[in-house]
């Protein structure tokens, strides 16, 4: 049936009724149309229409509203958190934060407080600070779906000296929360591990083992971390900063350990390893680093214990490594890859087994960079011998200097020798022996290991793996925003780099997924994608309601292929203020 107007003229006035409609079909199976009900005349300006709908809509299947009674209280961002939501839920990361984290004040529940903090570092990194604008643009809820919306101070209290915006009793509810992570980080992290081992059927025998980084806001050393060192890697050297090593198993952050801005980065392996039999009880783990990680010290503490280890050696000012080059034959090469080939060397008197890699694309890249730097090495030294020519400069001490400056700039002492004979004398010429090092040397890069069980492409495979390590650096300060740290105490320092680790986690959980069904899909990507769907909390009739849309291509094959099962909060209830 279907409403209809049909209009009557009569005495040169038009009028319209209202009528009702069925559609049939006659004898012949034509189709025809016929009158059930006159409604009567129609008048836009009367409401005897809105009326009749509401009578009728209480006997419809499906509730209708009318224009009145639609109200819209907000429009929100939804995607990322129904993301972040889903892998916490999957990993089961709410009961292991429940099991290990008690807070003093019992009514707090430190499980859903924390997934508040990390769904925002993993989705749009703020301070707890800026915890509070973050929510009131997106939607957070608890499991109950209770929504968390920020509290703010009177804007009359707010002044140059008390720029907190946040109502006190908020913000400690996120630092208490911050302090009861930080107790119970050591159980966490093992639970962590043994959660994603079974989930995903891994089998840890490497563990990548690097250190970075990162600087606070603050430039005085206060506290047992924040200190000024030599190796800080983020462009601030003036800002007081910390030391950070993060181990990875099979792309995973199973563990972190934090360390003074000073310590030296050599003195950190000892305590990391200790940890990892202790802790984790991994037998036999081959550690994974660069050269510099490893003193002689070290790799006597790795050799000591139920440890291995696979370390790249630096090419240059190595007498290892010089060695190694010098030992290559020619018919010994193993093919890897279309691109990459290794061969074993042994040195004498020495039990490390050395690997040298030999990449074409490699190759053609440092071939291009050396290619450059000769032709800057050479102007320079040009530049030097044509001031020389023209009496610019004639005393042998100066003309040294400028030789040395311009050397120093373009890596000229790897392909070029120069000399000055006397006053007003400057001379240089391409060096056939050095040359000849760098060319044995390009495209080549040296592994070593004490594990006796490594074949030559194993051993490869795992070193390239330590880019994994690094990405995980790049995600823990650049994607995640944990720098600058504006924390000043150091357990609440310690709690703020552990929430960036389980951010880290739950990213590195999306990105094994996505591996498996969406290769061409990454995790960073994954989250921007889901920014497409957004919520509305509406009031219908009075009651409040909360509608989900808006999902894009990407977000819409995301909740497929994730197996998302419902796009909608958890059992819709009353909005309240929590």
């Amino acid at each position: 049936m279907f409403a209809r107007l049909k209009a009557f003229r009569q005495n040169g006035t038009t009028y319209q009724y209202l009528q009702i409609l069925e559609s049939y079909r006659d004898e012949q199976g034509r189709p025809r149309q016929r009158v059930v009900a006159n409604l009567g005349r129609y008048d836009p300006d009367d409401d005897a229409v809105d009326r009749l709908v509401r009578s009728l809509a209480r006997f419809a299947k499906e509730r209708f509203f009318t224009e009145g009674e639609v109200g819209c209280e907000d429009i929100l961002r939804w995607g990322p958190v129904l993301l972040a939501r889903h892998l916490w839920d999957q990993i089961g990361l709410g009961d292991i934060v429940r099991a290990n984290c008690r807070s003093a004040q019992r009514r707090l529940d430190i499980a859903e407080l924390s997934f508040v903090l990390v769904a925002n570092r993993l989705c749009e990194p703020k301070s707890e600070h800026g915890l509070a604008r973050w929510l009131e643009h997106t939607f957070v809820c608890d499991q109950q779906g209770r929504r968390w919306i920020p509290k703010w101070l009177p804007s009359d209290q707010i002044t140059k000296t008390q720029r907190v915006k946040v109502q006190p009793k908020q913000l400690n509810r996120w630092y208490r929360t911050l302090d009861a992570l930080v107790a119970g980080k050591d159980q966490i992290e093992k639970a962590l591990y043994e959660r994603v081992r079974d989930l995903f059927n891994l089998e840890v025998e490497l563990v990548f083992y690097d250190l970075t980084t990162t600087y606070f806001s603050y430039r005085s050393p206060k506290g047992q971390l924040r200190r000024h060192g030599s190796q800080c890697k983020d462009g601030k050297p003036r800002n007081v900063h910390l030391l950070l090593g993060v181990v990875m198993a099979n792309g995973f952050p199973i563990a972190h350990h934090i360390f003074a801005g000073n310590t030296a980065e050599k003195t950190t392996v000892e305590a990391t390893v200790r940890d990892l039999e202790r802790r984790f009880g991994i037998r036999h783990v081959i550690v994974v680093a660069d050269r510099g990680l490893m003193s002689q010290d070290n790799l006597k503490v790795l050799t000591n214990s139920t440890c291995s280890y696979l370390l790249g050696l630096k090419g240059r000012r190595c007498k290892q490594a010089a060695q190694v080059l010098d030992a290559i034959q020619d018919d010994r090469w193993e093919q890897i890859d279309q691109g990459n080939r290794v061969q074993e060397v042994r040195l004498p008197n020495d039990d490390a087994r050395y690997f040298v890699v030999d990449s074409h694309e490699r190759k053609l890249y440092e071939q291009s960079l050396r290619e450059k730097s000769m032709e800057q090495a050479r102007e320079a030294l040009e530049k030097v011998a044509s001031a020389v020519k023209k009496g610019q400069i004639k005393q042998p001490s100066v003309i040294g200097a400028r030789a040395a400056r311009a050397a120093g700039r373009h890596h000229c002492d790897r392909y070029y020798s120069w000399s000055v004979p006397g006053t007003a004398r400057f001379e240089f010429h391409e060096d056939s022996r050095k040359m000849a090092a760098e060319l044995r040397r390009e495209g080549k890069y040296i592994l070593t290991t004490d594990d006796p069980r490594l074949s030559a492409p194993e051993v490869v495979t795992a070193y390239k793996q330590l880019n994994t390590v690094e990405r995980g650096f790049r995600d823990l300060k650049d994607i995640l925003d944990m720098r600058p740290i504006f924390h000043k105490t150091d357990s609440r320092i310690k709690a703020h780099v552990f929430v960036a680790s389980l951010a880290l986690f739950l990213k590195r959980t999306l990105d094994c997924q996505l591996a498996a069904t969406w290769p061409e899909m990454s995790s960073t990507d994954a989250i921007a994608a889901m920014r497409s769907v957004g919520l509305a909390e509406l009031t219908l009739a009075g009651k409040p309601v909360r509608l989900v849309g808006g999902a894009g291509r990407d977000a819409r094959r995301l909740v497929k292929t994730l197996g998302i099962r419902t796009t909608n909060p958890p059992m819709e209830r009353p909005m309240s203020q929590m």
